[in-house]
């Protein structure tokens, strides 16, 4: 499983919570982590000095970095720290500091808290978890504030749709599963075809009458496929005998609300899903299953990328009403 994992460390509350959680499971799998402070001077920028700025920021960032190595001793966990900051003229942005400092230490997944803004501002103004979500290599694990304590992740749900990205998310949370001991629901959820259809713009062309007849039997056939791909998944789990999987329909629903209502439902601690990692117009007109599940739920994500996949995204194909 994970052998080293990268915990950005900024003094901030959702920082604070999720190097908690990433040391708490660092220390059940075993792993090293690598604590990582990303010096940033305008934080301080009532100094009005810029070298007085810098100086202050280097200094909260190496306690910060002492206070969590000192908690990662006391935890018995392996530890090592760096101190880094952005690179305006090659790479700039705390996030690329933070893909470049988890790609120099080898680390295999980060864990880091997100603050689970919605709406237009949020958008906006971006996030360096999102930024994270959409370029980092590795895993990434996003942890919204309110939690008391680290979860054990006892209960896992992976949401699966058969594509390459959740393939490769399904390696990694039957991997954690058994590495933690914890029990393993998949659920599939059915999307709602007639509504794919009016969104897209696609219905005006067909008789209405005979639309509705068409698009009832693709939605039955959509059932059975979903049922077939869960079965499928289930094939390939390790533990497939602590492994449950659940069937859901959209229903004019959001695929991201049924998610986290299958998690709300099994009591999951960890939701696991893959994502394509979209940017940009694309991201905004296609929208993501996955942002929409890291933006609503209470409970940490796992997002897992299949670095094999992402030079040719999926897209999104609507055939006619008949056409398999």
């Amino acid at each position: 499983m994970y052998q080293r994992i990268l915990l950005p460390i900024d003094g901030s509350t959702p920082s604070e919570q999720a190097a908690a959680v990433g040391l708490a499971l660092a220390r059940r799998l075993g792993a090293r982590v690598v604590l990582v402070h990303v010096v940033e001077p305008q934080r301080y920028r009532e100094l009005g000095n810029y070298t007085e700025a810098l100086e202050q920021a280097r200094t909260v960032g190496q306690a910060l970095l002492e206070q969590w190595a000192h908690r990662a001793k006391r935890q018995k966990v392996a530890w090592a720290t760096q101190r880094t900051s952005t690179q305006p003229e090659s790479r700039p942005g705390v996030a690329e500091a933070l893909i470049d400092a988890g790609v120099a230490h080898g680390c295999d997944l980060v864990v880091m808290g997100t603050h689970g803004r919605t709406g237009l501002p949020r958008l906006l103004l971006g996030s360096v978890a999102e930024r994270m979500a959409r370029l980092a290599p590795t895993p990434l694990l996003l942890v919204r504030p309110g939690r008391e304590k680290p979860t054990l992740f006892k209960r896992i749900l992976l949401a699966y749709d058969g594509s390459a990205y959740s393939e490769r998310a399904l390696q990694h949370a039957d991997a954690l599963a058994e590495a933690l001991g914890a029990q393993l629901w998949i659920v599939h959820v059915v999307p709602d075809l007639a509504q794919l259809y009016l969104s897209a713009g696609r219905a005006w062309r067909f008789d209405p009458q005979q639309l509705e007849a068409q698009l009832a039997q693709e939605q039955q056939r959509l059932r059975e496929q979903g049922a077939f791909i869960l079965q499928e998944a289930l094939k390939q789990c390790r533990q497939r005998k602590k492994a449950q999987t659940l069937l859901r329909e959209a229903s004019r629903h959001l695929i991201g609300e049924r998610i986290r209502e299958a998690a709300e439902e099994v009591k999951a601690e960890l939701i696991v899903m893959g994502t394509h990692g979209h940017t940009g117009l694309r991201k905004f007109l296609l929208g993501s299953v996955a942002e929409d599940v890291v933006q609503q739920a209470m409970r940490p994500v796992l997002l897992v990328r299949n670095p094999a996949t992402l030079a040719h995204p999926d897209e999104t194909h609507l055939p006619p009403p008949g056409e398999r």
